[in-house]
């Protein structure tokens, strides 16, 4: 066998070689651009389905937050909150959790606020209570205040107060958050955020000026959705609520009682009778994680009385949306 000959068998030649390695490179390529996209659809796809998950579980968080509105409190002091148009609204309910029901047989538990018709408006005040644990049967106090271990009042430092006259629903509602509780003097210090008390008319019934524990739902600058000044879910981008006051009492939505929808008025407690509301429509838009550079069209939604912005981005959305009739409003028999 000559020389030759033998080379040509023993390997490969230069084109040859080039050919594979160009083929080759052809393949990893594809192959890495293969699974590239995979790892990115998978992540894609694993953010929707912990949004899906997300909206399902703040939306069963507020939805039984909001169907205990009222629970043994003063009608009045049920709901309140801030109706905006141009940001996410905030929400507060009346705390239902904080309330031991057994053996209680009246059904306006609060703390009655001292000195008659005291002017409340916003802003920071100290509001002197006869009690901090609201129950009359057989108190129970929900909330370790002072840190000691032993529960001491059904107020909480970060949560919500609502304030209204109980007596005199129609003066309006109002409510903010508790910055201090002083066990010793029985008062809490409250920052009013909305709100106010209309001057009491001629003929008006007895002042009963009372302030009700409250869960807070809002949305801060960094997208996050705080219950009670604490984070509960990060990358939510709205919160409204339209609520169904019934201002002629015939249990059927007439033009302009749904405040807050974008077609009647907007939602303003301190000109509402909270008494009258017997729906709450909740709306939360919760977003991706990160945005998706292949979908540039993401939208964010109109809700209720707000509109989507016009420009498009990555971020893929879903919107929580549940209507819940107010069990504790508007079918109670007189208190005794």
């Amino acid at each position: 066998m000559s020389t030759r000959h033998a080379q040509k068998i023993a390997g490969f030649t230069l084109i040859e070689v080039t050919i594979v390695t160009v083929l080759l490179a052809v393949l990893v390529i594809g192959v890495m651009n293969f699974f590239s996209t995979q790892k990115k659809q998978a992540s894609v796809n694993s953010q929707i389905v912990d949004v899906q998950q997300n909206s399902r579980l703040l939306g069963n968080l507020l939805d039984s937050d909001l169907r205990h509105a009222g629970f043994m409190v003063p009608e009045s002091a049920a709901l309140c909150g801030i109706d905006r148009v141009n940001a996410p609204d905030t929400v507060y309910v009346s705390d239902a959790g904080a309330i031991n029901a057994t053996d209680e047989k009246r059904h306006d538990l609060a703390g009655r606020i001292q000195g008659g018709a005291s002017n409340i408006s916003t802003g920071s005040q100290v509001l002197s209570l006869d009690t901090l644990v609201i129950e009359f049967s057989s108190p129970d106090p929900a909330y370790d205040t002072d840190g000691d271990g032993t529960a001491d009042s059904d107020f909480r430092v970060g949560a919500g107060v609502i304030v209204s006259d109980a007596g005199n629903p129609d003066r309006g509602t109002a409510c903010g958050t508790v910055d201090a509780i002083s066990l010793g003097s029985v008062q809490i210090t409250v920052t009013i955020v909305t709100g106010t008390l209309a001057p009491l008319v001629l003929g008006s019934s007895v002042v009963d000026l009372v302030a009700v524990p409250a869960h807070v739902y809002e949305i801060n600058a960094n997208t996050q959705l705080l219950r009670n000044s604490t984070v509960v879910a990060d990358d939510v981008e709205d919160l409204q609520v339209a609520i169904f006051l019934d201002d002629d009492g015939d249990r059927v939505v007439d033009a302009g009682e749904y405040r807050g929808d974008g077609v009647g008025p907007t939602f303003d407690p301190s000109n509402e009778d909270i008494s009258t509301a017997r729906e709450v429509r909740a709306n939360l838009l919760i977003r991706t994680r990160l945005e998706d550079p292949d979908n540039t069209d993401g939208r964010y939604q109109s809700s209720e009385n707000r509109t989507a912005a016009a420009t498009g981005d990555g971020f893929r959305r879903r919107a929580y949306t549940s209507t819940m009739t107010l069990r504790n409003m508007g079918s109670r028999l007189p208190t005794s």
